[in-house]
């Protein structure tokens, strides 16, 4: 899981920018599309698996000089949403950061990068 986050993070320093937005949400699993340009394509799908809870905004456009996504593991943050939320032993708290440094959470039990364009028609 942690080199398939590595993947994203280093596919997403190649754009010069990226537009984020929830793709679809079917069968517990939420695909979270990239895009430079959605009214044509999307760059790559980032599919979380089996997910618990879904805590931010719909789309977002992300800072690529920077990691546009982390899980969290032992922070204050990630205690306190556990707290908050119940969450269930064995799912991961992965944060999807927004140009604005805000933080998108997604919680699942875990991550699958789809790396190919997808063309609208």
């Amino acid at each position: 899981m942690e080199t398939t986050i590595t993947e994203i993070n280093f596919l997403s320093r190649t754009y010069d920018f990226l537009e984020l937005e929830i793709l679809s949400f079917n069968d517990q699993t939420l695909i979270v599309a990239a895009s430079k340009d959605f009214s044509y394509y999307h760059n790559f799908e980032i599919h979380f698996k089996n997910v618990f809870a879904i805590i931010g905004n719909i789309s977002w456009r992300a800072n690529t000089k920077y990691d546009i996504l982390k899980i969290m593991k032992g922070t204050n943050d990630a205690i306190e949403l556990n707290k908050k939320f119940n969450i269930e032993e064995g799912f991961n708290i992965f944060s999807l950061i927004t140009e604005d440094s805000m933080v998108n959470y997604i919680i699942a039990e875990s991550i699958l990068l789809r790396n190919e364009v997808v063309k609208y028609h």
